[in-house]
C-alpha cells in the first residue's frame, strides 16, 4: 500500500493543540485567582468573562489533543491497520478535504475513525448508533468520549469529499463508500444492521481482501484518480 500523508498539517495542528492547552490553563488560573481576590459582586462578572471562554478553550484543546497529540494518532492506527495491502491501494492522510481516503480496486473509501470505547450497536427503529459502557459520564462528557451523531458525520464527510472530487474533475460510476472504523482497543461492535460498514480497525483489511473480486476501479482509473488527487 502506498501512503500519502500531509506531515506539515500534522505538525501544525500538534503545535496548535499545545498552544490551545497552555492558553486555556492560563486563563483558568487567571479566572480563579481573580474570583478569589475580587469577591465583590460588581467584580464577579469579570471572573466569569474569563472562566467561561477558558472552559470552551479546554474543550477545544481536548479535541485537538485527542486527534493530534494522542499516540498513536488516528492516522497512525488507520495506516497500521491497512499495512500489507497491495500497492494498488493508496491511503491519503490529511491530503484531501477529509482526513482519510483510500483509493484502490474496491473503489474510493471514506475512512471515518472513532476512538470511543464500549459496546457499539445500531437501533434501526430509532435510526441511531448507540454506545454502551466505556468511560463514565464524566469521561464521556469532559473527555469527549461520547459517541457523536454518526449519521451527521457521514453526511458531512460525503459532502466534503464530493466537493473535493468535483474540484479535481474526478468522476466514478460508483460513489465513494464509507467505513466507520473504531480504532480503540476497548470497543466491541455488536449486531449486523448498521447502515454503513462499521468495523474495528483490525478488521477492515480483512474485509477488503474478502471482497477483492469486486473490482470497482480499473488500474487505469486508479492511476488517473491518484494523479488528479495529488495535482496542484
Amino acid at each position: 500500500m502506498k501512503i500519502v500523508t500531509n506531515q506539515k498539517k500534522i505538525d501544525r495542528n500538534l503545535k496548535l493543540s499545545k498552544y490551545t492547552l497552555y492558553i486555556s490553563l492560563a486563563m483558568l488560573a487567571l479566572g480563579f485567582i481573580w474570583s478569589i481576590r475580587n469577591t465583590q459582586p460588581e467584580n464577579s462578572l469579570i471572573g466569569w468573562l474569563i472562566l467561561i471562554p477558558s472552559y470552551f478553550l479546554v474543550q477545544i484543546s481536548i479535541y485537538l489533543s485527542n486527534k493530534w497529540g494522542r499516540s498513536p494518532r488516528p492516522d497512525e492506527i488507520v495506516t497500521q491497520s491497512l499495512k500489507g495491502l497491495k500497492d494498488e491501494y493508496t491511503l491519503y492522510n490529511f491530503s484531501t478535504s477529509i482526513d482519510h481516503v483510500l483509493v484502490g480496486p474496491s473503489g474510493i473509501w471514506i475512512i471515518n475513525p472513532y476512538h470511543q470505547r464500549g459496546e457499539i450497536t445500531y437501533n434501526d427503529k430509532k435510526g441511531k448508533y448507540h454506545q454502551k459502557g466505556g468511560p463514565s459520564f464524566i469521561g464521556k462528557y469532559f473527555g469527549q468520549e461520547a459517541l457523536p451523531s454518526v449519521h451527521r458525520d457521514v453526511k458531512n464527510l460525503k459532502n466534503d469529499l464530493a466537493t473535493f472530487l468535483q474540484g479535481k474533475s474526478i468522476t466514478t460510476e460508483t460513489e465513494p463508500a464509507v467505513v466507520n472504523l473504531f480504532i480503540g482497543e476497548e470497543v466491541e461492535i455488536k449486531g449486523k444492521d448498521f447502515p454503513y460498514l462499521t468495523l474495528k480497525s483490525n478488521k477492515f483489511k480483512e474485509y477488503l481482501r474478502k471482497h477483492a473480486d469486486k473490482n470497482i476501479l480499473s488500474a487505469d482509473q486508479i492511476e488517473k484518480i491518484n494523479k488528479k488527487i495529488t495535482s496542484k
